[in-house]
């Protein structure tokens, strides 16, 4: 059985040493500078070397990093020629997704880069609302659905955010002067607000001086700008929470009771090209806890 460190991260490192910059690698791998640097620091723990030096100056590659480089390049080299010829004489194959809307903006969309490594010849298409030809449904819900092959995938985990410049000021003072950015779901408010200040002992009247957004996405960009203080699924926001342009304004956080699942249609649940779908989703859940 081979032993070998996660490809994904092998193929984070051939292009970012290939750019010599984070940002760059991001850019061409259609992920955040933060997934590229957390799939470095895998790989560089698995092999127990570093492989980049880090200054002021930028990046460079270290003696194990420069042994390493083009063996990785002519592997991946070897593996490209391979699968053309495979899908060349098979064809590409077409993956429909429904995906709801901040999950697909806040989650999906910076592991793009991930998905098309592990699934170079499939075809991806995502739509926001479940369709007749679609193959897997991620949905925002509280149960299994029935007749359909349905998981969780993650729980909500709420805390409260706001503007990085918020954060040096009292809790009490924040919540008596900005307003809590409610969140509708089926146009009525979500119960976050009130879920979160009963376990963090404190009044309901919080939750009265309020905005509300269709979407999560909408809330959180409020948040950001300094409109007020919103209670978030920390699943969604790990690219702001790592750069700054949100911080928990209190460490208690409240889970679920609603989740994302993930549902497939016995139809397809054989196919290779939907369980292979499946299995990469699982990994990157499991990476984030």
């Amino acid at each position: 059985m081979r032993r070998l460190p996660s490809l994904i991260a092998l193929r984070f490192f051939e292009e970012t040493a290939r750019h010599m910059s984070f940002n760059r690698a991001a850019v061409a791998l259609c992920v955040t500078q933060g997934a590229v640097s957390r799939q470095i620091k895998i790989l560089e723990e698995s092999l127990g070397a570093k492989l980049f030096e880090r200054d002021h100056k930028g990046i460079r590659l270290t003696t194990a990093g420069q042994q390493l480089l083009p063996c990785v390049s002519e592997a991946f080299d070897t593996l490209e020629r391979g699968t053309r010829q495979v899908t060349t004489a098979k064809g590409r194959r077409r993956l429909v997704l429904s995906v709801p809307p901040t999950f697909a903006t806040q989650w999906f969309s910076p592991r793009l880069g991930s998905l098309a490594v592990e699934l170079p010849d499939v075809e991806l298409s995502v739509r926001t609302e479940p369709t007749d030809d679609c193959h897997c449904n991620i949905r925002f819900g509280r149960d299994a659905v029935p007749d359909a092959h349905s998981e969780l995938l993650m729980i909500e985990r709420h805390t409260l955010v706001g503007a990085q410049r918020l954060g040096g000021e009292p809790l009490d003072t924040l919540l008596g002067k900005l307003p809590a950015l409610h969140v509708l779901h089926n146009d009525a408010r979500l119960n976050l607000w009130p879920d979160w200040l009963e376990k963090a002992g404190l009044p309901a009247r919080y939750a009265e001086n309020g905005i509300e957004f269709s979407t999560l996405e909408q809330a959180i960009h409020a948040a950001r700008k300094g409109v007020g203080l919103a209670i978030v699924d920390r699943n969604m926001i790990v690219e702001e929470l790592g750069e700054g342009s949100l911080a928990a304004m209190s460490q208690i956080q409240v889970s679920g009771p609603y989740g994302y699942w993930l549902d497939i249609a016995p139809r397809h649940a054989a196919l290779e090209h939907v369980q292979a779908f499946a299995s990469w989703l699982r990994e990157q859940v499991l990476e984030m806890s």
